[in-house]
């Protein structure tokens, strides 16, 4: 009799980029995405708010917006410390970046072209269709609502902690 082999968990993987400390309050660390090196360089970047300039839709009002804490319970970074300044890389997994993409984008769609073809299905007309399909796409986001605050609640959006930032290392080099 031959034994079966023991099957081994897939790696995990992760989506990465570094962020920089801004403040550590705690148990918190607060962290800041750093710009990308190709941000500000597309056809549109007069209209996005990529110029330099204070104020609102600039590079840094987006930046202080977008800033994010990590909890640090113990283990995390094997007790290192943090500082200000400090460059970090931060990870969130491949599968919590899918259900959170399904989250916000394939519930409220399935709801919604569900809801209409029901409703084409019952009544026929294109003006009840489109009410239905109006319908369906508000139950999907409150669907998507109520799926996102329990991914959140479960931590699973949540981005990790991988590894301090080498000195030369940028987002693209992760």
């Amino acid at each position: 009799m031959t034994a079966l082999p023991v099957l081994q968990p897939p790696p995990t993987h992760s989506v990465e980029g570094i962020a920089r400390v801004v403040s550590v309050v705690g148990d918190q660390i607060w962290l800041e995405p750093e710009q990308t090196t190709s941000c500000g360089h597309c056809a549109s970047s007069a209209s996005c708010g990529t110029r330099e300039a204070a104020g609102v839709g600039t590079v840094a009002s987006r930046l202080q917006a977008r800033r994010f804490v990590l909890e640090t319970p113990d283990g995390l970074g094997g007790g290192q410390k943090f500082s200000e300044g400090d460059r970090l890389v931060v990870g969130v997994s491949e599968r919590a970046l899918l259900k959170a993409a399904l989250t916000a984008y394939g519930l409220p769609l399935l709801f919604a072209l569900v809801s209409a073809s029901v409703v084409q299905g019952l009544y026929g007309e294109d003006a009840t269709t489109l009410l239905g399909m109006l319908g369906g796409l508000a139950l999907g986001l409150l669907a998507a609502r109520l799926n996102a605050r329990r991914l959140a609640a479960k931590g699973e959006l949540a981005p990790r902690f991988v590894r301090r930032a080498r000195p030369d290392e940028t987002c693209g080099t992760v």
